[in-house]
Parts: structure tokens; C-alpha cells; sequence
């Protein structure tokens, strides 16, 4: 019994400690949310979130411990969404763009630089679609909530919560977007005439990313490091996920480096133009490539089951 008391003890003082050494100054200052704004042809959520971090004069009261508590800190942030009391999941498709867990979640980091002349603030802006939204279409109302973890350069430890004001907006209607990808050959050389990559040993082939875009969130995703091409004989690889009404998906071809990517092409599909269930395929030529074989097509969600979460959405 005497050990159990004193391991209790322990305990006790040990969370305690872990309690109090959580600093609670409010680093972020706001978090706001702009419905109906439009990303590359998709409509959807804005949020935005600010940091300040010369909150922290307060106890690093000096430049210099002032500086080494931000230069060597490491922050993140966590952006969730509720409807009251209860977290929204991602839509069909969206789970792997959303950190592939049960509810629609994204962390991103925001680690301050120091300035002895300017605030040190750091603003982070997401957006999200209206698609990747598991919720009924018609009028909804969410508010956006924004964690804040992470330790100062002293290992001084924080955490905040904080969430936007309600908002309201109406969520379009959705359809079932399918793009099938046959095959793509790339040239050679690019549209200047140069190597897409210059290797001393091996080929020059471009690391081929094949990446469909609602916004700037990626729904879909191909890689293939140092090839001219990407090919499925057998069979296409499909990807599909929602899209609201009249919302445009994007698709990028590019050479992957490791200090800047080379756009190869990009396509465009506007669902405003897209008949339920035809199938439209790009036939426009595209000065990078020898040939490329893909379709795409919008149709209606023929029942509830077809939409439930069952994997990734990006291949």
C-alpha cells in the first residue's frame, strides 16, 4: 500500500506539473472563415488564421533569448470544423487530402521567424470545397476551430484553442466526378528544346507527377520517378470524388524537382459544360507531349452507399 501511495503521489504531481508548464498565452489572434469564395473555378471555404508571437516578450524580455525561443521553435497548427458539438467528416473522395482519419482535419506548420523591427506574424489560409464537405446540401451553418501546439526554443511548451464565429451558406448540390487515365508519353526534350532533367548517370527523364486538382486540394495523385511515361494497358486507373455544381477540376502534368517544378501541361474540366454521364475526352495537343489518353465524366449519385468513406481518394 505504502508504494501505491507514493506512486499516486508521483502521479499527482507529475500531471500537475504538466498542467501548469501548458503556457496559455493567446498566440493566435483570430480566426476568420469567408464563405462562397471561389479557388481555380471551385467554390468553397476560406479560412484564415494569425499567429502573433511577440506575446512572448513577456517572458523572453531581451532580443537575444528572444530570438533563440522563436528560431528554434516548432509549432503547428490543426484545423477542424462542427456543427455545434459535432465534427464534420470529409465527403467522398476527400479523405486522403484531409489526413485520411474518420473527420475533416489539416495540420500545417507555423513556426515564426524573428524580426526585431516587424511583428512576428504568421498567417496561414486554407481552402476548402464546398464538395469535400460530408454534409446535405442547402443551408448549413459551422463554426472552424484552430489548435495550436507546440514548444519555443526552450521547450517551454503551448497550447490554444480557439474557434471562428458561426457562419452560414448554402451547400451546392453534388455529382460524381471519374477521370480513367489510359496513358501519357512525354517528349524527349520540352517546348525549349532541353533536357528535362540533366543526370550524370542514367537518363534525363522528367519524375513525372500526374496530380487532379479541386482548388489547390489534390484529390488525386500519380508519381512516376524518371520515365517518359505513364501507362495502364490492362486497365485504367480511375479516380473519382465529388464536385459541386459548376465547379472546374484541374489537371497538372509536371517534372518534380527537388528546388523548382517544370509544368509539362494542365487540363480543364468546367462541370458546367458536362452532361450527366457522357464521357468528354481532351483531344487539344500539348506541345510537351507525344501523347496522352484520358477521360473524364460527371454523373449523378445514384444512392447513399456510393458515397460512404471506403478509402483514399487519391491513388
Amino acid at each position: 500500500m505504502k508504494y501505491i501511495h507514493l506512486t499516486l503521489l508521483f502521479l499527482t504531481i507529475f500531471f500537475s506539473h504538466s498542467v501548469l508548464a501548458q503556457n496559455k498565452e493567446n498566440i493566435i489572434q483570430e480566426v476568420l472563415v469567408q464563405t462562397d469564395y471561389v479557388e481555380n473555378g471551385v467554390k468553397g471555404l476560406r479560412i484564415s488564421a494569425s499567429c502573433d508571437y511577440t506575446i512572448l516578450r513577456k517572458k523572453y524580455a531581451t532580443d537575444s533569448l528572444l530570438r533563440v525561443a522563436l528560431e528554434k521553435s516548432k509549432f503547428s497548427f490543426r484545423v477542424s470544423m462542427y456543427q455545434d458539438s459535432i465534427q464534420v467528416k470529409p465527403a467522398f473522395g476527400y479523405q486522403a487530402a484531409f489526413g485520411k482519419g474518420e473527420f475533416l482535419e489539416i495540420k500545417l506548420p507555423c513556426n515564426p521567424v524573428y524580426s526585431e523591427s516587424k511583428p512576428v506574424v504568421v498567417a496561414n489560409v486554407l481552402f476548402i470545397p464546398y464538395a469535400a464537405l460530408k454534409l446535405k446540401d442547402g443551408k448549413q451553418t459551422l463554426s472552424v476551430s484552430v489548435d495550436l501546439f507546440g514548444k519555443d526554443g526552450f521547450n517551454s511548451t503551448y497550447r490554444q484553442t480557439t474557434r471562428s464565429a458561426v457562419c452560414s451558406f448554402s451547400k451546392p448540390a453534388t455529382k460524381m466526378f471519374e477521370c480513367s487515365l489510359d496513358s501519357l508519353v512525354v517528349k524527349s526534350f520540352d517546348n525549349n528544346g532541353q533536357a528535362w532533367d540533366h543526370e550524370l548517370f542514367g537518363t534525363d527523364a522528367p519524375d513525372l507527377d500526374f496530380s487532379i486538382k479541386m482548388g489547390d486540394v489534390e484529390v488525386g495523385n500519380i508519381h512516376k520517378g524518371n520515365n517518359y511515361f505513364i501507362s495502364f494497358p490492362t486497365k485504367p486507373r480511375v479516380f473519382r470524388f465529388l464536385v459541386s455544381e459548376n465547379d472546374e477540376v484541374t489537371i497538372f502534368l509536371t517534372d518534380i524537382d527537388d528546388a523548382f517544378h517544370d509544368p509539362i501541361a494542365s487540363w480543364h474540366f468546367n462541370t458546367t459544360n458536362m452532361k450527366d454521364g457522357v464521357i468528354y475526352e481532351q483531344k487539344e495537343a500539348k506541345q510537351n507531349l507525344k501523347a496522352f489518353s484520358f477521360r473524364c465524366k460527371v454523373r449523378k449519385i445514384s444512392n447513399e452507399k456510393e458515397v460512404e468513406p471506403k478509402g483514399s481518394g487519391k491513388q
